[in-house]
């Protein structure tokens, strides 16, 4: 059974219903944010990138990044609004928050590479309290 290794919790500025988490130093990623930002949907992938849109235009969402030492339990998604999967490796370790109005935030989140075929990313939303969790 997979062990949770750390737990963190950043801010992400939202704006124009939308923020990512990407690699901390973007200059080596093919697609930086918010290039080819999808905002018909909640959870969109580029190399070194997740992309999520929030039902609220401007607002700061409170994240929760869980970094395991192999695929987390499934969770119940009863409690949440919404929920996507998709694959994330980040390659230099160190990952942070962008958004459409500030671009990268100060805030680094430490993560490390899951195992082969372990799922990187299970952001879940709710819209009590503006908040999104990302299970990695």
């Amino acid at each position: 059974m997979a062990e949770l290794v750390r737990r963190q919790h950043v801010d992400a500025y939202v704006g124009y219903h939308a923020f990512g988490l990407q690699e901390s130093d973007d200059a080596d990623l093919p697609v930086p944010f918010p290039d080819y930002f999808a905002f018909d949907v909640f959870l969109s992938a580029h190399p070194g990138r997740l992309d999520m849109t929030s039902g609220g235009h401007t607002h700061t969402a409170a994240v929760s990044v869980e970094v395991w030492d192999g695929r987390p339990p499934e969770q119940d998604l009863a409690d949440w609004d919404e929920g996507a999967e998709a694959d994330f490796e980040s390659t230099s370790g160190e990952v942070a928050a962008w958004s459409m109005h500030t671009g990268r935030s100060d805030d680094l989140i430490g993560t490390t590479l899951p195992p082969p075929g372990a799922p990187a990313s299970r952001p879940r939303s709710r819209s009590t309290g503006a908040s999104s969790h990302s299970r990695r």
